[in-house]
């Protein structure tokens, strides 16, 4: 068996990690921000001058990668330092793309965090977009050759890639009900998995037990933030998508996590930004449910159930429970609680509040999913060795 185990889902809004040391035996938990940005290795190098004698931030929170072909010149900031740099999600560029830096940060992370040796080897199992799956061979191929010879903050890894697999969003949670209810079950339905993500929002058709078709789209939740923007003055997209999301349901001048948008100071403009802020989300909202739903509608065949996941399925679950009335749905509660009894000790790093451990746990069903998956076929195959 390989010396890791990682389940790696890089959302567009945040990167989520399932993974486990042969030593340990027991999944751990890790998140990182999705930012990355290439920068000369001076600006790091001046960057941990500045803060010689301050205590030292997590691995996971201070991430920089590089390789041989960047030479002594450049490396790529990821995560909650690149976030300080002001870098970007880069939703522009294919996620496969940006996923093999991330990925790098991922495994240089979990190895110091752990103390694991230079070299050591790795079986990954990854989710990409619908719109993206073809790319998985190319995937695969870069990054095994990346973790071959690698620097995380200057420490030099070698890590062979023993096993990989790459499935679309959402096939772990089909996966997962195949357990569940059997093969006998799984092969009688029709079944979709819609994903709704911050990048996109994707549809996987399961018919007779197989994967019988994939659709991919740009309505990502980044869609509605967008059009916020546009209508309100001096608004970050990263505190904006957070307080809206807090914000839930209630799109109200009393709610508190939209209060905290306003950026006005004078006493006579705060009603009237705070408002404003109020009419664009709700406006925005409106608007985003609208296009989602007349693509579900032109989009959707007739299926006996449709298992419903990513984090702006949670924020659109009252329109989505409407939607589906008539419909069989899973919302993989009971694989939720299972992902909150086992980082039960881990959620307080990640969140502060109970609503945020919930869409925590809920986000990560498809990664975790995927994870309990893989494990198990890795095992299958050492035992039958």
């Amino acid at each position: 068996m390989s010396n890791l185990i990682v389940s790696f889902d890089p959302g567009a809004s945040l990167t989520k990690i399932v993974y486990e040391l042969v030593t340990e035996g027991k999944p751990c938990l890790m998140t990182m921000e999705p930012e990355m940005l290439k920068l000369p290795q001076s600006s790091i190098d001046a960057y941990m001058s500045s803060r010689k004698g301050l205590e030292s931030p997590k691995p996971v929170d201070e991430a920089w990668v590089s390789s041989p072909a960047d030479g002594d010149t450049q490396c790529t900031v990821v995560g909650f330092l690149a976030r300080q740099f002001s870098a970007s999600a880069r939703l522009d560029k294919l996620k496969y793309e940006t996923s093999i830096h991330k990925a790098l940060a991922v495994i240089g992370a979990i190895a110091q965090h752990n103390k694991l040796p230079n070299r050591f080897s790795l079986s990954l199992t990854s989710l990409l977009p619908y719109g993206e799956y073809q790319n998985r061979q190319a995937f695969e191929q870069q990054l095994q050759a990346a973790l071959k010879d690698f620097r995380f903050r200057g420490q030099r890894l070698r890590v062979k890639l023993e096993r990989f697999e790459c499935l679309p969003e959402g096939a772990g949670l089909a996966m997962i009900r195949q357990r569940q209810n059997g093969k006998e079950w799984f092969n009688a339905q029709t079944i979709a998995v819609l994903m709704f993500g911050h990048r996109n929002t994707s549809l996987l058709l399961f018919e007779r037990g197989k994967m019988t078709a994939g659709y991919t789209n740009g309505l990502g939740f980044h869609q509605m933030v967008k059009r916020v923007i546009e209508r309100t003055s001096g608004q970050d997209a990263t505190a904006l998508t957070s307080a809206i999301y807090a914000a839930g349901s209630d799109i109200t001048t009393d709610n508190q996590a939209i209060r905290t948008l306003v950026k006005s100071r004078e006493p006579k403009n705060l009603d009237y930004e705070l408002q404003m802020i109020v009419n664009a989300i709700a406006t925005a909202k409106a608007e985003y449910w609208s296009r989602l739903y007349d693509w579900l509608e032109s989009t959707l065949p007739a299926v006996n159930e449709v298992i419903l996941s990513g984090g702006a399925a949670l924020y659109l679950e009252q329109e989505l429970q409407e939607c589906f009335q008539e419909i069989s749905t899973y919302w993989g509660a009971d694989l939720q609680q299972q992902v909150q009894e086992v980082f039960k000790d881990k959620s307080n790093d990640y969140c502060h509040t109970f609503r945020e451990q919930e869409a925590l746990s809920f986000r990560l069903i498809d990664a975790f999913g995927l994870f309990m998956r893989f494990r198990a076929q890795i095992e299958k195959v050492d035992d039958y060795k």
